[in-house]
């Protein structure tokens, strides 16, 4: 499983012995702001209420020359300025990454944002284990990404996972925001998330954020929390009871990262979908015309 899910989702860590994962009963979410039907969503009032420095800042990111055009044309499924926003950044915050991978696709935008009065704080892969070995390869990949550029990235603090049961993020309570984008299900499908998570909390200040993005599936009871995993997806209220379960508070969901086309049945998974394309030419064109997964956007709090 650990080989299988690291070649596809950019979730995995190395040196990880996989166990099992508790089932997290499903149960009414707790109270949220969330978008009222035909209302604002929270993201649109996040960006309309946000820092203008900060937003001056993300809009030079998100258009900087670091970005190839690859990534910038995904933009149109990923919302970074809102996705950011809505997560409460500002400039001048500590901020985490957790688990970019080799592309580091947020990255680009968050560390041109906190370079000059920020910090942003990213974890890697262990780049000591087989140079064919997937996370070697991954963490390499982002190691020269973070080189090639040091007029973007040489502020940037590395946090190197070797055993994610002792993973240290940051001084206790001294982080802002952390943010995780879309590796929740890995984390969930090796057993990890707890460890994870708990660490997330550690960091975070009193009144910090976790945001999370993460690919969402149809509601439905969740016996085997890691089999729905293996799909790429999770129901939205399993996660939200499972991140509380770690002493988080949901504040907020935004649908800014939605997909209604998504119809989350596919062969292979949510990497059906671009940009994967797991399938390859069969049937491109229709999971094209669908576009990106169908994703949760998720605020919570430390209190």
């Amino acid at each position: 499983m650990f080989l299988r899910t690291a070649l596809r989702s950019l979730s995995l860590t190395a040196l990880v012995t996989t166990t099992v994962l508790p089932g997290c009963a499903s149960k009414p979410a707790a109270p949220a702001e969330t978008p009222a039907p035909g209302g604002e969503d929270p993201a649109a009032a996040a960006v309309r209420d946000a820092d203008p420095a900060t937003v001056e800042a993300l809009k030079a990111a998100i258009a900087g020359p670091q970005r190839s055009a690859e990534n910038r044309a995904r933009d149109q499924y990923r919302h970074p300025l809102e996705t950011l926003l809505f997560f409460g950044l500002k400039k001048d915050m500590t901020v985490v990454e957790l688990w970019p991978g080799g592309g580091g696709w947020f990255t680009e935008i968050l560390a041109p944002t906190l370079r000059d009065s920020g910090k942003l704080i990213v974890t890697n892969f262990d780049t000591s284990g087989p140079p064919d070995a997937y996370q070697t390869r991954s963490g390499n990949k982002f190691k020269e990404k973070l080189a090639g550029a040091p007029e973007v990235y040489d502020k940037v603090e590395v946090v190197t996972v070797t055993d994610p049961s002792a993973l240290v993020l940051a001084p206790e309570n001294s982080v802002d925001l952390v943010v995780t984008f879309r590796n929740t299900h890995g984390w969930v499908e090796d057993g990890i998330d707890a460890a994870i998570y708990g660490a997330a909390f550690k960091a975070l200040k009193p009144g910090g954020v976790l945001g999370v993005e993460a690919h969402r599936a149809k509601p439905q009871p969740v016996d085997d929390p890691k089999k729905i995993a293996a799909t790429g997806y999770l129901p939205e209220d399993w996660v939200v009871a499972r991140i509380e379960s770690f002493g988080f508070k949901l504040q907020a969901r935004s649908e800014i990262n939605a997909n209604p086309k998504d119809t989350k049945d596919y062969e292979k998974g949510v990497w059906t979908l671009p940009p994967s394309f797991e399938l390859g030419d069969k049937d491109r064109d229709k999971y094209a015309a669908i576009g990106e997964s169908d994703r949760m956007t998720l605020k919570f709090v430390k209190p």
